[in-house]
């Protein structure tokens, strides 16, 4: 990490001494905006107000930002009214991690001797300075609210805040803005990254309490943790705990979810927090969507399939018993966060059901993504002691993750592109739904590629070659490609219940080439049954 620490909020909250402090921990320069300007100007701020005014200033402080967005490897102390400025703020957001100092106004006017402060000025007729405070704090919200993280000093040492401030830093390795029609919002991705998940909520003003929930396996391990980083942020929340797997993703589920948040007292600005894997994910976001037509709604998957895919683009919703995501919605999330370290506590089985996603979107994405697949070797799945494998599959995540903020973002609703993302899938749902959901959803689209790229060969789209690769990624990664039992009559059948039909025709995501794919719907009923029942003879 080298990206610059940024620290903002108003004046009073602790910003420089916490800056200089975590500076001098991290070995890192430290930079104060306003001390900055009066450096370079030969003139303390109230100089520069009362002889050339406050726009004079604002324009030294936005070509002050755009220097620093280019530094790396320093913590900067911002003005108070610096990210008020749309440009500082956007510029700041790209360059580093920033985390907005608060305090309470009683708090800031301890710390600040006013008469040194322009904007503390009272202007206005009967406002007294308490006055003059709020009025800031309520006009700077808005601004302050977009920043990513918040962490309140009013009772913490200094040096309580600084390390905390350097946790959040540390945590976060990667942040990917995802825009749709309706805002944006961020995927961070990092380590100990649910530690400090209550100072990336804080600040968002959602009523508290917020809604955890998780399923009996994942909250065991991590709903207290979450709890207790919501907690430091200042965030009440309870925790409901739906039962594990995909037999579980019904309406009936959905409806426990309701009764729950309603005697947990959610209200129309509180929000949800997904906690688990994908079935968590798509079930709370199908709760969040509906309930009281719609409330905040939080991702933090656990599972390295729902990481790579579920949890990004808005898709929610639950199965029925003739068919799998047949009742959902577009709920885009206000965040995803991706917390690498709960990749080791994941079985080995749920390790290589979100490798097949990845391995799906390398194809997709072709070029460097498919070569770096090819190269990985999962064989041994044991990430705590296998470094190499780690750093790997980080890698491959990244470009899994980046494949699909690209295609959502052209595609929201899934009325053209994004369907292409369905690859293994059209197939891989019918053999889920054969199955009764016995064989996991990574495994059933690894089966499922496997009958698309022997699909595409049979119709000559690819060349052979492509197919034998992509069967021996699965195989290397321990992903099924063959199954003896299956009936392709029967899985056939299941699939005329496919919601992405068009004109009562299945539509079938298949490839040229890695990183070349087309959406047809003139495949022939016999050639897809064939590749079905081509699953019935072991893999070369």
């Amino acid at each position: 990490m080298s990206k610059p620490l940024i620290l903002a909020g108003f004046m009073g909250a602790g910003k420089t001494t916490i800056g200089q402090l975590a500076a001098r921990r991290l070995g890192y320069h430290f930079i104060d905006t306003d001390a900055e300007i009066e450096r370079r100007a030969g003139l303390t701020i109230p100089q520069l107000f009362d002889q050339y005014g406050e726009a004079h200033f604002r324009a030294l402080e936005v070509a002050l930002v755009n220097e620093l967005a280019t530094r790396t490897h320093i913590v900067v102390a911002t003005g108070g009214g610096t990210v008020v400025n749309p440009t500082n703020r956007a510029a700041l957001l790209q360059s580093g991690v920033v985390v907005c100092l608060t305090a309470s106004p009683e708090a800031i006017l301890r710390r600040v001797d006013a008469s040194t402060r322009p904007m503390l000025r009272v202007e206005r007729p009967g406002e007294n300075i308490h006055q003059r405070v709020a009025h800031l704090l309520e006009q700077r919200a808005p601004a302050y609210a977009e920043l990513h993280y918040h962490l309140d000093t009013t009772h913490r040492t200094v040096e309580e805040a600084a390390q905390l401030a350097l946790d959040i830093y540390h945590a976060e390795h990667e942040r990917i803005a995802v825009r749709h029609p309706a805002g944006r919002y961020d995927i961070v991705i990092g380590e100990r990254l649910i530690d400090q998940l209550g100072f990336a909520l804080a600040g968002r003003g959602w009523a508290s309490p917020l809604a955890i929930v998780s399923d009996h396996i994942v909250g065991a391990l991590y709903a207290e943790r979450v709890q207790h980083a919501l907690r430091r942020a200042g965030l009440d929340s309870f925790v409901y705990l739906m039962p594990a797997g995909e037999s579980h993703k019904t309406l009936r589920t959905v409806e426990d979810m309701y009764q729950a948040f309603a005697a947990g007292g959610l209200e129309r600005n509180s929000a949800v927090i997904a906690l688990g894997g994908g079935v968590v994910g798509d079930v709370a976001g199908f709760a969040a969507a509906t309930y009281m037509r719609g409330i905040g709604f939080v991702q933090v998957p656990t599972s390295l399939l729902a990481m790579a895919d579920s949890s990004i683009g808005g898709k929610v919703g639950v199965d029925l018993p003739f068919g799998k995501n047949l009742v959902g919605a577009f709920k885009q999330p206000d965040g995803v966060f991706i917390d690498l370290d709960l990749l080791n506590s994941l079985p080995v089985d749920e390790l290589q059901c979100g490798y097949a996603e990845i391995v799906k979107a390398a194809l997709l994405r072709g070029g460097a993504a498919w070569e770096r697949v090819q190269q990985l070797n999962p064989e041994d799945w044991r990430l705590a002691v296998h470094p190499d494998l780690r750093i790997g599959l980080r890698q491959t995540l990244l470009d899994a993750i980046l494949l699909k903020r690209e295609v959502v973002e052209e595609d929201p609703f899934e009325r053209g592109r994004r369907a292409l993302l369905n690859l293994g899938h059209t197939f891989g749902h019918g053999i889920e739904a054969w199955s009764r959901f016995t064989i996991k959803h990574g495994q059933a689209v690894a089966l499922g590629m496997v009958c698309a790229m022997r699909l595409a060969r049979a119709i000559g789209l690819c060349d052979p070659a492509l197919t034998d690769a992509v069967t021996v990624v699965l195989q290397r990664a321990g992903l099924p490609t063959s199954l003896p039992a299956i009936e392709a009559e029967a899985v056939w059948e299941l699939m005329q219940t496919d919601k992405k039909k068009r004109g009562k025709r299945l539509r079938f995501a298949l490839l040229r080439a890695p990183g070349d794919a087309l959406i047809t719907d003139s495949v022939d009923e016999r050639a897809a049954k064939a590749a079905l029942a081509s699953l019935k003879q072991a893999s070369p």
